[in-house]
């Protein structure tokens, strides 16, 4: 069928019709257009099977929302990719969506899609701009560690540089290892790691530090995790007053960064909770009005209405959230409603049954009457014309009977095939007007074949991957051949745009083409690293040899055999350099011994602190102190980083105490806070969560309860074992098992939580 012909069907000549999909009397299963994607011809099916096909295409369908999800969900690697990975990887998956054949809302899955591409790259040029900005702030304060050896970086005999450390230097100069000989990345040195920011390493730039808190907070508003995004605003504040002296770096701005940032999430939050609230209530009508049609069903004894009470099913499963204390009412009338319908079942399907037969009976008529008229066709042009129409009647006729028993179908289709075989073959040996249409039919089709054999060789793939499409779109729009002819000649041309689309994945010649063009490039970058080896303008350089690296990396592969010798000479001139910067800066030494005395104190006082018997007032007593910290200045570089982890681990404790005390309210109740030691509270809250855990498990096991208990109602009663039957007795036993087994657990547990409120509240 062509377009035009399907499209002057869609209104009066359909078997079925969907939100997204409609069925044609000829059995062809078509996607509708939406402003994502133009009206497609899935396949063609047999009109019996119209409900299994369209179960099938949908099932189809959810296979493709969970691959989706998976591929979404693993957003780690995804962050990795470069823009232009990403969006060759959404791109490809959306070609993958558009041309599959299942049945569903493609648009909701590819604005998903688009959706998550927009914030992965987003995100990427949000992480890009606070590692440059930090490693340019770091850049002027930190000495350079990059391609330091392990020996020398962890020697007792270091002496201590003017600056610290560049945590962008290191990245580059850690980048310039040597790659192994046989593993085919080797000339594309991997992205450097930053130096994670633990309890190992070095006190932060200040201003850095509390920038990337600022910039942070404004990222995590922009998510909708209520619950997460609540806990990282309170760490920020707790890294905050944890974090280093400012040492006259203006930072109010960063604080009013921090305080918009968490005001404007609290308006977000409140209008999410309110949009969930009015959600709910509106799924709570949604779900009386699905009760008030499955209740008018089952009031007019419409026992035949599967199909509006599987609608009734899938929307009903599909409202999710409603206000609580509603739902098991609900459920309790939906359940009950069902199973009235459920219990008419067995006297459908022996109408069913019945009407299966009749409607084998009638085919078979129509059969006799299409073999009679085959055996008194013309033989010659003149009648033809009211042959076709009486033909086309019965076949209208053919496609109104419902289904015949399962046993039958087969014997009755290849009967009908072989009628219609002979008809075409009679009209196209007598019928010449005929035996024009089909050949001109046939000989577009064969052009288009070779249309799409030619692409192979042509050496525009971007050009050819159009004219791909458009190959398609002209055969849709071509007519119809006898169904063997028409079957054979698709599958030359599928066969055809499948080895196209083959090569253009695997077009080795132009990557060739392409790795030639790249080693010029680099070798260009190996000549402009040789002469700023000997420069001693150390920062400036450094930042040279960071963008060289920058475009080596943009570049892309070499030719294999090439690809170790370039890049060990880029690495040699990057090497020379940075030895002698790293031997500049050991000469540079000042005495912080003072410092470290005084920070000494400090923290002795600070680990008085852990001990408080109040650790509210004591979070109040360790500010100054910390404050005191700050301002003490520099420490010997050998000491750096074991003082500032000593640091970081007192002042955890005594916040990590400062948290615990903030929530016993919530925990024992806020008028018994203060019988309850913070360890206490700390050991009822972990056994809390191990309950919450446990319930819901419990919950999930209930679901699968119900759900099995409701499908043994669709066995028929037969004195016959049943495999299936069994398997799902089975299956029951061992879900009500284990949901006695941890619902004895949750008990214990309980017990377990009362026993330690008691005891702890005995003890003080």
């Amino acid at each position: 069928m062509t377009d035009s012909n399907r499209n002057s069907t869609v209104d009066s000549k359909l078997l079925f019709e969907s939100q997204y999909l409609f069925v044609t009397e000829d059995g062809e299963v078509c996607l509708k257009q939406t402003p994502r994607q133009k009206e497609r011809l899935l396949k063609t099916i047999d009109p019996e099977n119209l409900q299994d096909e369209l179960d099938a295409l949908q099932k189809e369908f959810e296979k493709l929302e969970d691959a989706v999800d998976s591929f979404l969900s693993n957003r780690d690697e995804l962050i990795k990719r470069t823009e232009d990975e990403l969006k060759d990887l959404f791109d490809a998956k959306r070609a993958d969506l558009q041309n599959a054949d299942a049945a569903g809302d493609f648009g909701k899955l590819l604005e998903k899609l688009d959706q998550a591409l927009e914030e992965l790259i987003s995100e990427k040029k949000s992480g890009a701009e606070k590692q440059e900005t930090s490693a340019e702030a770091a850049d002027a304060a930190k000495p350079d560690k990059s391609v330091v050896p392990e020996e020398q970086e962890t020697s007792e005999d270091s002496e201590a540089p003017e600056k610290p450390a560049d945590p962008s230097t290191v990245e580059a100069e850690e980048a310039t290892e040597e790659p192994e000989a046989e593993e085919p990345e080797a000339e594309e040195p991997e992205e450097p790691e930053e130096p994670e920011k633990s309890e190992d390493t070095e006190e932060p730039d200040p201003e850095t530090y509390y920038r990337e808190l600022a910039d942070k907070a404004e990222q995590l508003v922009k998510m909708t995790d209520w619950p997460y995004v609540t806990m990282e605003l309170e760490n920020i504040e707790s890294r905050w007053n944890e974090g280093p002296d400012a040492e006259g770096v203006e930072i109010q701005a960063y604080r009013d960064r921090i305080n918009n940032s968490k005001e404007s999430f609290e308006v977000k939050k409140q209008a999410h909770f309110e949009k969930q609230k009015q959600i709910r209530q509106e799924n709570l009508e949604k779900k009386k009005k699905l009760l008030a049609e499955l209740n008018e069903i089952i009031e007019q004894k419409n026992w035949t209405a599967t199909r509006e009470v599987g609608r009734i099913r899938n929307k009903w499963g599909q409202i999710k959230p409603i206000p609580k204390g509603s739902e098991e009412e609900l459920q309790k009338k939906y359940d009950r409603l069902i199973s009235e319908f459920e219990d008419h079942k067995v006297d459908r399907l022996v109408k069913k049954k019945q009407k299966e037969e009749e409607n084998l009976v009638g085919k078979l008529v129509i059969l006799d009457k299409m073999d009679a008229l085959v055996q008194k066709l013309p033989s010659d042009a003149s009648g033809w014309k009211e042959v076709q129409k009486e033909m086309d009647k019965l076949h209208k006729q053919w496609h109104k009977v419902g289904r015949v028993p399962p046993e039958k179908k087969r014997e009755t289709w290849e009967r009908y095939h072989k009628i219609q075989d002979q008809f075409h073959q009679l009209r196209y040996s007598n019928d010449e007007k005929y035996k024009k249409q089909i050949d001109k039919f046939y000989s577009q089709k064969k052009q288009l074949i070779k249309e799409a054999e030619d692409l192979i060789n042509d050496e525009n793939l971007a050009r050819a991957a159009r004219k791909v499409n458009k190959l398609h779109r002209r055969w849709k729009k071509v007519g119809n051949l006898p169904q063997k002819e028409e079957n054979n000649l698709w599958d030359e041309f599928k066969a055809a745009t499948d080895a196209f689309n083959e090569k253009k994945s695997n077009n080795i010649d132009q990557l060739r083409d392409q790795e030639e063009e790249n080693l010029e490039k680099k070798l260009n970058l190996i000549k402009q690293a040789e002469e700023l080896k000997d420069s001693e303008e150390w920062d400036k350089t450094h930042d040279q040899y960071q963008n060289l690296m920058k475009q080596w990396k943009a570049i892309g592969p070499v030719p294999r055999k090439r690809s170790g010798k370039v890049w060990k000479q880029f690495k040699g001139a990057m090497d020379v350099f940075y030895e002698r910067r790293r031997n500049y800066f050991k000469e540079v030494k000042e005495d912080r011994k003072e410092n470290l005395e005084e920070k000494k104190n400090i923290l002795f006082k600070l680990e008085e602190l852990t001990k408080h018997s109040d650790p509210i007032q004591a979070v109040k007593e360790a500010k100054p102190l910390q404050e005191q910290f700050k301002k003490a200045g520099y420490v010997p570089f050998k000491k750096k980083n074991k003082m500032w982890k000593e640091y970081r681990k007192v002042c955890d404790v005594i916040y990590d105490r400062f948290r615990a005390a903030k929530s016993a309210a919530s925990v024992v109740g806020e008028e018994n806070v203060s019988e309850y030691s913070p360890d206490d509270i700390a050991e009822i809250q972990k056994k809390q969560k191990q309950a919450s855990k446990l319930s819901k498990q419990i919950d999930k096991l209930g679901e699968e309860v119900l759900q099995m208990k409701e499908s043994l109602s669709y066995f028929k009663p037969s004195g016959k074992g049943s495999t299936l039957l069994d398997e799902v007795h089975q299956k029951l036993e061992n879900a009500e098992k284990q949901m006695d087994e941890k619902e004895e657990e949750l008990a214990e547990l309980e017990k377990e939580i009362d026993r330690l409120k008691r005891e702890a509240g005995s003890n003080d």
